[in-house]
């Protein structure tokens, strides 16, 4: 079970990283695909995919993550 799990998260979590990088011209795809990926992504995941957006793609995106997490919260 635990392989199962391990091998589930990490095929979701690339899979969102490849959906990001295709958006990463369009700055309001982005933010609206970064909410969705939070909404169903576990915490471990997500904190997993702002700190590889943080390293990956730059501070304008991070920004935009936070946006996202904020406006999440509101």
């Amino acid at each position: 079970m635990e392989v199962f799990i391990n091998q589930n998260y990490f095929i979701m979590l690339e899979h969102q990283k490849k959906v990001l990088l295709g958006l990463a011209k369009n700055p309001y795809q982005f933010r609206k695909e970064i909410i969705k990926s939070f909404g169903w992504l576990n915490r471990e995941q997500a904190e997993d995919l702002y700190n590889w957006v943080k390293k990956e793609m730059g501070s304008y995106y991070t920004q935009l993550v936070h946006e996202a997490l904020y406006s999440m919260s509101a």
